[in-house]
């Protein structure tokens, strides 16, 4: 038994740096997506660019492509889930992290205890979808509402472009509240998304309280 643990231990600490690898991947990677978009760069190479000739890589790109041969055939399995994907950008990524979560936390609590119950099984699956992934959503969410409603009544084009490259993100979030509090009326955009910010952060604290009493709850059977 003992020698099994500490394989279980081994191996939850090799899915911790694979998770952390991962995690690099896809901050690169959104890096990169949101420079293409703006055209923003630095010099020879800038985000991923070459400036004598575009469709070859460099800088940043360089490690992007190194990390995508390791960490892409793992992220590709959970492709498939449309429903995470917002406009350009793509939380599929978040969704195998929080696989690897759970996965690591039962291995970590194997090794430790050596044994694990049914309830600690569901215990740490619902702390690791909360935790690790509708937390995380909810809180990037309720930023981009933030930064919605501080550009909401701007005029100028850099405003124009952050809402624009903001709504179809919000849209079906924001679309939503819209649908519940005020079906069939015309109302402002500030009135809307003050709405819509207030609504997910009441959400976040009431899940967050929610799962944790739960959790506990499983924990303790």
């Amino acid at each position: 038994m003992e020698f099994l643990q500490g394989i279980c231990g081994f191996l939850a600490g090799l899915l911790g740096l694979y998770s952390a690898v991962i995690f690099v991947r896809i901050i690169i990677s959104w890096i990169l997506l949101f420079s293409r978009q703006n055209g923003w760069r630095s010099g020879n190479g800038g985000y991923g660019y070459n400036q004598e000739n575009y469709d070859q890589p460099s800088g940043i790109a360089k490690v992007d492509q190194v990390l995508g041969k390791i960490c892409d055939p793992f992220l590709n399995m959970f492709r498939g889930f449309k429903g995470l994907r917002r406009s350009r950008v793509d939380f599929t990524p978040l969704l195998a992290l929080v696989v690897l979560s759970i996965v690591r936390s039962l291995l970590s609590m194997f090794a430790q205890y050596g044994r694990i119950s049914i309830w600690t099984i569901i215990a740490v699956v619902i702390s690791g979808l909360w935790n690790s992934f509708f937390s995380l959503l909810l809180f990037i969410l309720i930023v981009l509402l933030i930064v919605r409603l501080v550009f909401t009544n701007k005029t100028t084009t850099s405003a124009y472009n952050v809402i624009n490259a903001l709504d179809p993100i919000l849209d079906g979030p924001v679309g939503l509240v819209y649908k519940l509090f005020y079906r069939g009326k015309r109302m402002d955009d500030r009135k809307v998304v003050i709405t819509a910010l207030v609504f997910y952060i009441v959400m976040f604290i009431l899940l967050r309280w929610g799962v944790s009493i739960l959790v506990n709850f499983l924990a303790g059977m």
